[in-house]
């Protein structure tokens, strides 16, 4: 069972009576089953409950009762800055993340965009649905081979997106070619909210953080809706862990408008948006890790290749992996 977070105990027993054998893959920081939509089922006879019935997914109900193998490596994304936010902050810094020879690169990384929008109160932000359409045929029309998803923190404003670049596209005959065309290829295009984009993945994600002030210079009203939950941790580690090769963020907040005493859910959201405007990597994922060479040899290679005019780094690496040598190009 894959995605294992986002099944439930009743359904997969069916799947468990039928086999010799289970394994259940899942991320215990991803999303758990979606209960917006349903109406709660109350029992008021608690010494009747079992520990199925209190566990939100399969995973949970395997985790504490089956061997367990982690993975250790993450492998998605070209760029640290991408995941090392969460790997800190949900993962405890144990997902080995390789840094990227790219310091300074704006095909690479995390963009964070300011725009004057308002958020409507119950679902949208159009202003920042317009900028999110026009960024995305941008990067359509410029880099058509790069694929391209679209994030809401909600379905109205997703649809509200797509909207806006349909809009632009009925009145402009090369974007609705570029459109089209994308949409043929292994990866197409796609515009979706942060409850069904678990296990996509694209090189340029577009994110819409969608809430903000009810007016231009108001308060932002710290309703965040499933984010102020008490794990909306993990839905926010969904959104932000989509990219492949570069994350634009949309928002019409600062982290200063977010406050952080609202919850672990309202606090992972202000520190990121802390971490988008200062984009300071930790230091246990660095370019250069300050590391010795570890050997004479290795000291007289490096020399002899300065010699040469090349730049040299001893011991590059992450955690337990390191190179001897690298040359910065």
């Amino acid at each position: 069972m894959d995605e294992a977070s986002q099944i439930k105990p009743e359904d997969a027993i069916g799947l468990i009576a039928r086999g010799k054998q289970i394994i259940v893959v899942g991320d215990p920081q991803q999303l758990p089953p979606t209960n917006f939509f349903q109406n709660a089922i109350n029992n008021d006879d608690d010494d009747e409950r079992t520990i199925i019935d209190e566990s939100e997914s399969i995973l949970d109900t395997a985790w504490n009762r089956f061997d367990r193998c982690t993975l250790n490596w993450h492998y998605r994304s070209r760029h640290q800055s991408l995941i090392e936010f969460y790997n800190q902050y949900l993962y405890n810094g144990k997902l080995t993340v390789f840094p990227s020879p790219y310091t300074e690169n704006d095909e690479f990384g995390i963009q964070l965009h300011y725009v004057q929008g308002t958020f409507d109160g119950h679902s949208t932000n159009k202003k920042e649905a317009k900028e999110i359409a026009k960024a995305v045929i941008i990067q359509l029309l410029k880099n058509p081979e790069e694929s391209v998803g679209v994030v809401a923190m909600n379905a109205p404003q997703s649809e509200c997106i797509r909207n806006e670049i349909e809009v632009l596209a009925a009145n402009n005959v090369k974007i609705q070619r570029a459109l089209d065309e994308n949409a043929q290829t292994e990866m197409p295009w796609f515009v979706k909210n942060l409850e069904n984009v678990q296990g996509d993945e694209r090189d340029v994600i577009f994110i819409s953080l969608t809430y903000g002030p009810a007016s231009i210079g108001g308060k932002v009203p710290q309703r965040f809706g499933p984010i102020t939950q008490e794990k909306g941790g993990r839905r926010l580690n969904v959104l932000f862990s989509r990219a492949k090769k570069r994350m634009e963020v949309f928002t019409s907040m600062h982290a200063s408008d977010v406050l952080a005493t609202e919850g672990r859910g309202t606090k992972i959201l202000h520190d990121f948006l802390e971490y988008c405007n200062t984009k300071q990597i930790p230091e246990s994922v660095i370019y250069n890790t300050n590391r010795a060479p570890d050997s004479d040899f290795e000291i007289a290679v490096a020399e002899a290749m300065r010699a040469q005019g090349f730049e040299c780094v001893p011991q590059v690496g992450v955690r337990r992996s390191f190179i001897d040598i690298a040359v910065v190009d």
